[in-house]
């Protein structure tokens, strides 16, 4: 009874994350430079930032349509291991695209909050 109960949960789960584990979204920056997320398990995001060459390990969540990632920048190796900016974006989710409709930025204690009106071009658009 207890292993069909996680059986029945975890396929819970993967309902609820509507299938992004695996799944690859880019979004160009220009011909040579392509930002990509890499939704993992366990509600881990690769956000690779081509213009850096860094890959942050995030985290995501998933309500309803909409995706929350929550980040920090921990690329900066000179900062011996501070961290002072964090974000949280929130992508609306549909057709196979992501748009931006918030991003919040935290930097050395201070939050702040855009609210974007999706225009009608994605963020990030579904390649795997």
């Amino acid at each position: 009874m207890k292993l069909f109960l996680i059986i029945v949960f975890s396929a819970l789960a993967n309902l609820n994350s509507d299938n992004l584990i695996n799944s690859v979204w880019s979004h160009h920056i220009n011909r040579k430079c392509v930002n990509t997320l890499t939704f993992k398990s366990n509600e881990l995001v690769l956000e690779y930032d081509c213009e850096i060459d860094y890959s942050f390990h995030s985290s995501y969540k998933v309500k309803g349509d909409t995706i929350v990632i929550k980040g920090k920048d921990d690329s900066h190796s000179e900062d011996n291991g501070k961290i002072s900016f964090y974000w949280i974006t929130t992508y609306l989710k549909k057709n196979g695209a992501l748009y931006l409709i918030e991003n919040k930025t935290c930097d050395n204690g201070k939050w702040t909050t855009r609210h974007i009106r999706p225009n009608g071009t994605p963020a990030y658009a579904r390649v795997k």
